[in-house]
């Protein structure tokens, strides 16, 4: 009868292994699909947000597309109703959105992201090209925007003064100090076990080689933040890590920040819209 305790103790241990292994096997097969949420008819159109944004963004850009378009807003993983994966890679954020899409649609669609969302949205379009017929990028960097000596140091700062870089880069994002201010209270109050491996992502992730491969029609779509009036295409295209990629086509909105969204919503539906409605194979230049 002494053994029974021991017995059943170790039973409990036994189970509570196995439950922590299937839990390690679970996050090792794969994250689950990224949410969506969709609205409208017609040919799809999905729209991802970048960190520490939300698809509520994408709102008032959606709404004019819904009036021809099927639109799926689609949240980043660590965003709204979606898992953050562990751990955590481009590769698994990549695998989630890819889930996702193909819940939403068995035919190609247009893929736009915002931002790293972009990144994720390029990341699904090279390694799954029969998914997306087409691909904007919208104040997206394929490449990492500092140099070796920036990068160490922001990803020092990142453990030790983490609210001083995320204050630094989302006021930077703002079209004016208000705005930016706004955009850093929101991201603030997101998990920083979250956030940070993002900003670990978009400090040394390089998609510029693999954009090559990218061989549907790509829309660029940038503020004047980003492309400079007086810059040079070529330039900016090999500082955004762009210059390999065919069929590209820049546009160029000015008057505001990085949440193009936000501060341009018609004139960003519009681009995306006349991209949309012309993927049948005609030269994107002769517009």
């Amino acid at each position: 009868m002494a053994r029974r305790p021991r017995i059943l103790l170790f039973g409990l241990i036994l189970a509570a292994a196995l439950a922590t292994a299937l839990l390690a096997a679970r996050h090792l097969g794969g994250p689950r699909a990224s949410a969506h949420y969709a609205f409208g008819h017609g040919p799809t159109i999905v729209l991802v947000h970048g960190l520490g944004s939300r698809s509520g963004h994408w709102l008032p850009v959606a709404r004019r597309l819904a009036r021809h378009h099927h639109v799926e807003l689609v949240d980043l993983p660590g965003h709204g109703d979606s898992g953050m994966p562990v751990p955590f890679s481009l590769d698994r954020a990549e695998l989630a959105l890819d889930r996702a899409l193909a819940e939403i649609s068995r035919e190609p669609v247009i893929l736009v992201g915002h931002s790293l969302g972009g990144l994720v949205a390029a990341a699904e379009a090279i390694d799954h090209p029969g998914r997306v017929k087409g691909l904007v990028l919208v104040e997206t960097a394929l490449r990492p925007q500092v140099d070796p000596a920036q990068r160490a140091a922001m990803l020092t700062a990142l453990d030790g003064d983490y609210a001083s870089v995320l204050r630094s880069a989302y006021q930077s994002f703002g079209r004016d100090s208000a705005q930016g201010l706004e955009l850093y209270e929101e991201v603030r109050r997101l998990d920083s076990t979250m956030v940070k491996p993002w900003i670990r992502l978009a400090l040394t992730v390089d998609l510029s080689r693999e954009a090559e491969g990218l061989k549907m029609p790509v829309l660029a779509v940038l503020a004047d933040r980003s492309w400079g009036a007086g810059e040079p295409w070529p330039a900016v295209a090999e500082a955004l890590g762009y210059a390999r990629i065919p069929g590209l086509r820049p546009v160029r909105m000015q008057g505001c920040g990085h949440f193009v969204m936000l501060d341009k919503p018609d004139d960003l539906a519009g681009e995306i819209e006349w991209f949309a409605d012309r993927q049948d194979g005609m030269n994107l230049a002769l517009r």
